[in-house]
């Protein structure tokens, strides 16, 4: 009888064993992303991020170095649907926010309150917001490959896009090559709106001269292919979104796998700067979808389903 319930002592503690075993590799690919660190050092992006940063360095300094590590994240009271991207208009001192299920456009103070809901009628699916000045927006959708321009109304109203300008993006030599365009970012001064495409693969677009396209002395449009600014930054695995900043031009590049947000010139594409989202202690986002920043420098991110962060520029 002793040798039966010393078996079963060895099987009950096997199993325990593997259900912890289980238990917490759940719990670190869950919320701390656990594959994704396993997958840097194993594939050497650890070991080029360090290098890169040496070489930031080396040319000036990380210019987000000292950003105050992000508030605790604040669900948005009375939100419906998810986030799926971030602006700010500076005119308003407010941000701009795309959620879908159901599609709107949500207003938001800079602490993370609703200010107002515009329910979005001919777009049912929108991935990325762009401030384009005044009233003006740019939406896009990844999966019909558009950027739709329209203006947000005046008074809280639902906004029909159904007939709004919109231009179709073929960049790839298939159809399915486009799908998934869905951070979008807008820098008025350099009238430059870029476009970035998640993963498979990471791509880069930049798009000049939409401020004055309907203008009688327009010069057309003029698209880049700037995805080779990318090769620099391969440990930044994903775009979730795009941001530039208005005051400088740099364009901030926000990537929910690696928990970063890297900045490059909006020039030359170099490296200007990297800030980890989750640095060690702090839980990572769970779904960074949206960046933005303020006249005065700040960052915004809006986070799957509802989650708002500030970061403090120092």
């Amino acid at each position: 009888m002793s040798d039966l319930v010393k078996f079963l002592s060895k099987i009950l503690l096997a199993c325990l064993l593997v259900i912890a075993v289980g238990w917490s590799t759940y719990i670190g690919v869950r919320y701390y992303h656990a594959e994704q660190v396993a997958y840097r050092w194993i594939s050497g992006l650890a070991a080029k991020q360090a290098e890169w940063e040496k070489k930031i360095t080396a040319e000036g300094g990380n210019t987000l170095t000292g950003f105050a590590t992000p508030d605790q994240p604040r669900p948005v009271q009375g939100l419906e649907g998810k986030f799926a991207g971030l602006t700010y208009d500076p005119l308003q001192k407010r941000l701009l926010g795309v959620v879908n299920k159901p599609t709107a456009i949500v207003a938001l103070s800079i602490d993370g309150q609703l200010l107002a809901t515009y329910p979005l009628k001919g777009m049912s699916d929108v991935n990325g917001i762009a401030w384009m000045g005044g009233n003006r927006i740019a939406l896009v959708n990844g999966k019909r490959n558009r950027v739709v321009l329209t203006e947000i109304p005046t008074t809280v109203q639902p906004l029909d896009v159904t007939r709004a300008f919109a231009l179709l993006l073929r960049f790839g030599e298939g159809e399915d090559a486009n799908q998934g365009f869905n951070g979008l970012g807008y820098d008025l001064k350099r009238d430059r709106l870029y476009i970035s495409k998640e993963h498979s693969p990471r791509t880069l677009y930049r798009v000049s001269g939409l401020n004055y396209l309907q203008a009688p002395d327009s010069r057309g449009l003029r698209i880049e292919n700037i995805s080779y600014w990318l090769d620099d930054v391969p440990f930044a695995t994903d775009l979730s979104s795009v941001e530039a900043d208005p005051s400088n031009g740099r364009v901030y590049l926000l990537s929910e796998e690696s928990q970063m947000i890297v900045q490059l010139d909006g020039d030359s594409g170099q490296g200007r700067g990297m800030l980890s989202l989750s640095p060690k202690g702090l839980k990572p986002m769970p779904r960074p979808e949206g960046i933005a920043t303020d006249d005065a420098g700040n960052l915004y991110i809006v986070s799957e389903p509802n989650l708002f962060y500030r970061l403090k520029k120092p």
